[in-house]
């Protein structure tokens, strides 16, 4: 069992105060050995061949840093409950991995402790009727996708080909089907998780209600290890994309373009596109990342877009798998330190001008040595309230339908000289333009979990109801705050920092 401190502690922190930290993880060594005499061909150890390469799997730098004392990769549900059980009761820190793609550090990785690694959880089951797929924790979307399109079939899933299926949709999930089909999460039908005291559940609308209530929105690492996911499948038969590339000194046309594309978007609601304004060198950039769900040649709503001047223009029809794969290599900034903030804001073409214009002014002075990137995406009215099963996400965003704006800062850099000018500089960005939004009115309370800093109080945004929802059900599937405490990664029930 767990240690009374942490039982104490625990408590403590579903009452509503936060603790000041874990207590020392122990005996995570002894454990990678008890595992691996269970289990041997799935510990890799800090002196076995392969253990760089799985570091080297990470996203983030930050993360490939991290040295567990072991990874295991389990290849079946029974193996996750048996390794838990063993971690648990030994008091050992631990982090759970699937895709690796998370901007913070610490957020699936851990520096001495035991180290779940799902890569090889590899489920695909796609029903009789198509209306589903099963898959396990270690697909990404751009190998996910390439199996389901050849069946008529897509998933809601990620616009970048190298993020993990788990992640994406219990961080929320925005996609290009999103205006269509909602988030991400809202696709999921059901769920197999592996809880603190090594059960194994399935979640779903009928089965463990609560629990499932629970993980469309407040994250699969705040309750269990998620080790097979059950999502909804829609028709589909190609889509319209790409990207639209422009200069820097087209800056007003492109956000007069872009007030054009959101006020249609109202109507057409089924249009997705990416906002990325980047900064590179010192030069300013623009890219339109565009997809409609459709085989529709130039559909109407890009129209403003097209009229810009460009630099690049991928436009065309294709499939999400190519797609995917583009974004990918166009964003590359696959093993940089990399770090993101967001926030969320009613729609107001001023507003969203002055944002450049302090993101702009803020970063120059770093253009040298950090690669700085201003994202913005739309939740549609129908992303807000999509959902068609009785049992809803946990955003609080439901029953409005004005289409709100996330924004997203990120900074990537390689030299490890600027992590602190880095971490000040996303600081700054954040509260600057939180105080501009605030003071215009504008500043809404949710943060994408996905594109979040781990000092915001993501859980916090969704509402107080959802957040004593949540922890209500922690303390319901995990008594003794195994994954509040002895995980210390990802975004917790209350705020607190890794």
């Amino acid at each position: 069992m767990p240690s009374p401190q942490r039982v104490a502690l625990f408590a403590i922190l579903l009452g509503g105060a936060l603790a000041t930290g874990p207590p020392s993880s122990k005996n995570c060594s002894k454990i990678c050995e008890s595992v691996s005499k269970l289990y041997p061909s799935e510990i890799v150890f800090p002196s076995s061949p392969g253990f760089q390469t799985v570091q080297q799997s990470y996203w983030n730098l930050f993360q490939r840093e991290a040295a567990p004392s072991c990874f295991f990769q389990p290849t079946t549900s029974e193996h996750v409950s048996k390794a838990i059980t063993q971690v648990v009761q030994e008091d050992c820190h631990f982090s759970i991995k699937g895709g690796g793609h998370s901007s913070n550090v610490g957020a699936s990785s851990i520096t001495g402790g035991f180290q779940f690694d799902l890569a090889k959880l590899r489920e695909f089951k796609v029903s009789d009727d198509k209306k589903s797929v099963t898959v396990g924790p270690g697909w990404r979307w751009g190998e996910l996708l390439q199996q389901l399109e050849p069946l008529g079939v897509i998933a809601v899933g990620g616009r970048d080909a190298g993020v993990g299926v788990p992640g994406f949709v219990f961080g929320g999930g925005l996609s290009y089907y999103s205006a269509l089909y909602g988030w991400g999460i809202d696709n999921l039908i059901s769920t197999e998780i592996v809880l603190a005291d090594g059960s194994l559940v399935t979640a779903n609308q009928t089965s463990h209600p609560d629990l499932f209530k629970a993980l469309l929105g407040g994250g699969a690492h705040n309750f269990g290890i998620t080790t097979a996911l059950k999502l909804e499948l829609h028709p589909y038969d190609g889509m319209w994309g790409g990207y639209v590339l422009q200069k820097g000194d087209q800056i007003d046309h492109i956000f007069a373009a872009y007030d054009k594309f959101f006020h249609k978007l109202q109507k057409d609601q089924k249009g997705h596109m990416i906002l990325d304004i980047t900064r590179v060198n010192g030069s300013i950039a623009a890219v339109e990342f565009i997809g409609y769900p459709e085989p529709v040649e130039n559909p109407p709503l890009y129209d403003s877009i097209y009229a810009l001047s460009s630099s690049a223009n991928t436009l065309r029809l294709n499939n999400y798998t190519d797609l995917a794969a583009e974004m990918a290599v166009v964003t590359n900034s696959r093993g940089l330190r990399n770090t993101y903030r967001t926030l969320t804001i009613e729609y107001d073409a001023e507003l969203l001008r002055e944002i450049f214009d302090t993101w702009a002014e803020i970063t120059e002075p770093h253009a040298e040595a950090i690669t700085a990137s201003l994202d913005i995406n739309v939740i549609t009215s129908q992303m807000r309230n999509r959902s068609s099963r009785t049992i809803k996400n946990t955003y609080g965003l439901g029953g409005a339908t004005n289409q709100l704006i996330i924004v997203m800062f990120s900074l990537s850099w390689d030299d490890g000289a600027q992590d602190t000018t880095s971490h000040r500089l996303v600081q700054d960005l954040g509260n600057a333009v939180e105080s501009l939004a605030d003071q215009v009115g504008k500043l809404k309370r949710f943060r994408y979990m996905n594109y979040a800093h781990i000092e915001q109080d993501v859980i916090g945004s969704f509402g107080e109801s959802n957040k004593k929802l949540l922890k209500h059900v922690a303390r319901t599937y995990d008594p003794h705050g195994v994954f509040q405490w002895l995980q210390p990664g990802g975004f917790k029930l209350d705020g607190q920092k890794s």
